[in-house]
């Protein structure tokens, strides 16, 4: 089954064994920083940054943003921020060059693929298609040129640098190479819906396309869709799907504004897509995610787990993303009621659920919430 996370194939880029080691490095200091310094944050905020704070304002630090301030007040806390953006910045300066050195063979394979004659998936592009702004305009994760970049009419290199660059950027916070989001939703099913078989699937903010072709390999007689905002992503998804010999249709196309009939998948799922996107866009998203999936049908939105931080100071250092690593909606989507707004969408109050399910090698845990949709067809109070 297709779990893991490294599967090889022609699309992604040759690295030499220079350009592995320059990521292997940028690997161990990342797992460095995460295990041996940023761990420390929390107790520099209480042993340095709220002394400092206090002093320097006569008063202790209660709001977000005054916690926010404090934890800079510490100088451990300033050198770990300012040596995590540094290694952020390092993965991308180690797969890029490898991506732009080789992209020529990486294009031409991405054609080939596309238009071999024994094709099991499709590609369909929306030239009329105006990414949004606040997603296409950032770029996530400090990914240059973001999700929506798109260098020309063969350009792969956003799902290239999505690809290769979250290999690295995992394997850094330890995520074993068995470990996928996919693998994630894989669990939850097998847990808690044994007897869930979809015949039509829709994956939601698709990325690079390892999980939509995981989904097709899992479910090889259903028929597996797949969407996202950016040409160059979706034209790398749809080439790695068929280099793998899995039938996956991408689609460029906003999850906030579906263009398929009502009732007309059981299975919707999303990765990591809410907190790339703003509070209405995602009220939206849920909203025809319901409006699209059967009656029974089950809806699944995964996510990273910093929700469940154990107080407001471990929640305000896991924000640190917002401002320093492109991910502009990381705080609204830890501040969030997503229960809430699922309600709000009308999925049955009796089928949502929370969940924080552990990754294959149960080092990560994630946070899913799922929901089905009622069979009558009547929404929740």
């Amino acid at each position: 089954m297709m779990r893991v996370r490294d599967v090889q194939h022609p699309m992604l880029p040759q690295a030499t064994e220079e350009e592995l080691s320059r990521q292997r490095a940028v690997v161990s200091l990342r797992k460095l920083l995460n295990a041996r310094v940023r761990s420390q944050n929390v107790r520099r905020f209480h042993e340095e940054g709220a002394a400092a704070f206090a002093e320097r304002n006569s008063r202790q630090p209660q709001s977000p943003d005054d916690i926010q301030a404090a934890l800079f007040e510490s100088m451990g806390y300033r050198m770990w921020s300012a040596a995590n953006r540094s290694a952020q910045e390092m993965i991308w300066m180690s797969v890029g060059e490898p991506i732009f050195r080789d992209r020529d063979r990486m294009q031409a394979a991405a054609r080939a693929l596309a238009e071999a004659p024994d094709r099991k998936g499709s590609l369909h592009l929306d030239p009329d298609y105006d990414p949004s702004p606040e997603i296409a305009g950032t770029d996530v994760h400090l990914q240059p040129g973001g999700y929506g970049r798109d260098d020309g009419p063969d350009d792969i290199v956003a799902g290239a640098f999505y690809e290769t660059g979250g290999n690295v950027f995992s394997f850094g916070q330890g995520a074993g190479k068995g470990d996928s989001k996919a693998g994630v939703i894989f669990r939850l099913l097998d847990e808690e819906f044994p007897d869930f078989v979809p015949g039509r699937i829709l994956d939601l903010g698709c990325s690079a396309g390892a999980a939509s072709c995981a989904y097709a390999d899992r479910y090889p007689e259903a028929e597996v869709h797949a969407l996202d905002i950016g040409a160059g992503m979706l034209r790398y998804a749809h080439a790695r799907a068929e280099a793998l010999g899995v039938a996956v249709h991408f689609h460029q196309m906003d999850a906030a504004d579906l263009r398929f009939p009502e009732a007309s998948f059981d299975l919707i799922v999303s990765h990591n897509m809410l907190h790339e996107i703003g509070a209405e866009k995602r009220r939206r998203a849920m909203a025809e995610a319901l409006r699209v999936v059967r009656p029974g049908g089950l809806v699944i939105f995964q996510d990273v787990d910093t929700r469940f931080a154990p107080t407001e100071v471990h929640r305000v250092e896991k924000n640190w993303d917002t401002a320093f690593n492109g991910e502009i909606f990381w705080q609204v989507y830890n501040e969030a009621d997503l229960v809430a707004d699922m309600r709000a969408a009308g999925f049955a109050e009796t089928g949502l659920r929370e969940h924080n399910v552990s990754a294959v090698s149960n080092i990560n845990r994630w946070y899913v919430i799922s929901g089905r949709k009622p069979v009558d067809g009547t929404p929740t109070a």
